[in-house]
């Protein structure tokens, strides 16, 4: 069958500055300042001619991002997208220009699609009868509600009669009876052939209107393919994903965007038959902490929980950074396995009790190489949020104006650490400690 669309390795980064010195100093100077984010990461997938294809995800996967290169509004950092055909992109506002009227907004999308004024004149009573607006079509776009708006974005759309039609959530405002009346028109699109992809939270809309699914999560191609295989299994991952607490959700976001490909069951060690339920004696699930125990008290580390096996910690691990990778609740107390290493299986020391231990909320962030300067000022660490006895220099003094290469971004908490290496050995320095060369 004639390809419509065919989106290969497409790619999207945006940078992200904290002000706008440094936007501007970045585009002044050769050095990079400002985070790199991605919206889409090596996105590919192919539509036929007459497909119908929805477009689902959480927010922040890249729907809109996907749909705005699709119509050409946005370009793509990296791959290549070709479209055989003209496209429209229905989405809120989409297009219209706030200070101009209903009908000022209709003639200029309409010049800019290449119709004469000839053209124009003899659509624009289809497009306002469509759209319902009656008087308020004299009247300036930015006084109309967001269900307004969406009803003379779509009644141009489709009265322009493109051979590809992208529908943004603009069926998501406004009435239902307007809804209704423009799934009919999809309907019409659909019986004479035209490729058309949907973008919609609304399961619903889905299972009646689209015949393929591309799930998208966090900017990469999670499946694609028909909307009885994909479908059912996005549901599933909706329920646990509003189960999950925010500090879950930002592990899972992490393990993903770091190409794990384990589904949601596995990395959150779901039990299908126990529902998750806070009551039941054993409940294991994984985290990303970096864990201190509290006190000089004695504290029992137990090296296999359900057992009476323990030992009593020493001052060896007082003033210590641990990681911690697994969470089990286990009669009603939640314990942190710690570890010497970032992994949940190699360098373990055994079970703590929650409650004896200080915590922050441990993130991989990027590997991306940076350069700084050292102020002299902090110390020097073998674990991020490390205490004295993960001292790698206890004062910096003596680097100040170094040049300090990192290889690697963790935040902590709030607060963000960089991994590098002086005098042969690797460290983590706290970022209040370096400056931009």
């Amino acid at each position: 069958m004639k390809k419509s669309i065919v989106v290969t390795n497409v790619t999207k980064k945006y940078k992200l500055y904290s002000n706008k010195k440094e936007r501007l100093i970045d585009f002044i100077t050769p050095k990079n300042y400002g985070e790199d984010f991605y919206a889409l990461r090596d996105v590919s997938f192919e539509a036929n001619k007459g497909d119908i294809i929805g477009f689902v995800g959480i927010n922040g996967s890249g729907k809109s991002t996907l749909s705005n290169i699709i119509a050409g509004i946005v370009p793509e950092t990296s791959g290549k997208v070709q479209v055989n055909g003209e496209t429209s992109l229905i989405a809120v506002s989409a297009g219209l220009k706030g200070d101009l009227t209903g009908r000022e907004n209709i003639e200029l999308k309409c010049l800019m699609l290449g119709f004469n004024r000839q053209q124009i004149k003899e659509m624009e009573p289809d497009i306002i009868a469509f759209s319902e607006l009656g008087s308020f079509i004299d009247q300036p776009v930015k006084s109309y509600s967001s269900g307004m708006r969406s009803r003379l974005g779509f009644a141009i759309s489709v009265t322009v009669d493109p051979d590809i039609l992208i529908i943004d959530e603009a069926l998501s405002v406004g009435d239902k009876a307007f809804s209704e009346k423009s799934l009919n028109k999809m309907k019409e699109f659909k019986e004479k052939g035209k490729t058309m992809i949907f973008v919609s939270h609304s399961i619903g809309q889905m299972k009646k209107f689209c015949e393929k699914i591309l799930w998208l999560e966090f900017g990469r191609v999670k499946q694609y393919g028909s909307v009885n295989d994909v479908l059912p299994k996005y549901e599933k991952f909706l329920q646990d994903w509003k189960r999950m607490s925010a500090e879950e959700k930002e592990i899972y976001m992490n393990l993903s965007l770091e190409d794990n490909k384990k589904g949601l069951k596995n990395i959150l060690n779901i039990d299908e038959n126990n529902n998750d339920k806070e009551d039941e004696l054993f409940i294991e699930k994984p985290i990303s902490r970096i864990c201190k125990l509290k006190s000089n008290t004695k504290v029992f580390i137990y090296t296999d929980l359900g057992s009476d096996e323990k030992y009593v910690s020493t001052k060896e691990f007082l003033n210590c950074s641990y990681y911690s990778k697994k969470q089990v609740t286990y009669n009603n107390n939640k314990y942190y396995l710690l570890s010497s290493k970032p992994s949940a299986l190699n360098g373990t020391i055994g079970w703590v009790n929650a409650s004896e231990v200080s915590s922050r909320l441990h993130i991989f962030i990027d590997k991306d190489p940076k350069s700084f300067i050292l102020k002299g000022q902090g110390r020097a660490y073998s674990l991020p949020w490390g205490g004295r006895k993960n001292f790698v220099f206890s004062n910096l003094e003596k680097f100040k104006g170094s040049e300090f290469e990192v290889t690697r971004t963790d935040k902590v908490g709030k607060h963000l650490w960089y991994y590098g290496e002086l005098e042969g050995q690797g460290m983590w320095i706290h970022s209040s400690h370096v400056e931009r060369m």
